[in-house]
């Protein structure tokens, strides 16, 4: 589980719940060098986060009170890449993917998945700038 260019890359986990934030953040910081973590536990502190010092992934949850993972979603720059995570097996997941994000992992957590789908993810946020700088558009 690495990243395929130098320097670690920065992950914001948002989930209301503390469980499933530890629960990602010891999965991701078990390879300090490949990343960094940072946490909101709801959509208006993400939303911050994200203005001030934008990641290089996403993993927000579907269902918050207040701001909800698909308003945050909608207000997220598209260059970023963003999983959505959720418990839910109702429409949302297939919503959140109409409005841009990569991919949504199911709770509780296979974390095989989520070892190949973040750097497939990563790897996504610089496929359009590169393809755009080769066709010198």
């Amino acid at each position: 589980m690495t990243p395929s260019d130098g320097g670690p890359k920065k992950i914001l986990i948002v989930d209301d719940d503390p469980e499933v934030v530890e629960i990602l953040r010891r999965f991701f910081e078990k390879t300090p060098k490949a990343y960094v973590v940072q946490t909101a536990s709801n959509g208006s502190e993400a939303v911050e986060l994200l203005r001030r010092d934008p990641p290089d992934l996403v993993m927000l949850d579907i269902t918050m009170p207040g701001m909800s993972g698909i308003e945050v979603l909608k207000a997220i720059d598209r260059t970023i890449p963003v999983m959505m995570v959720t418990g839910n097996t109702d429409a949302t997941p297939a919503e959140a993917l109409k409005l841009g994000a990569f991919a949504y992992i199911p709770k509780p957590f296979d974390f095989a998945y989520v070892e190949q789908l973040v750097p497939l993810a990563l790897t996504r946020r610089r496929a359009p700038q590169a393809w755009v700088s080769r066709s010198g558009v």
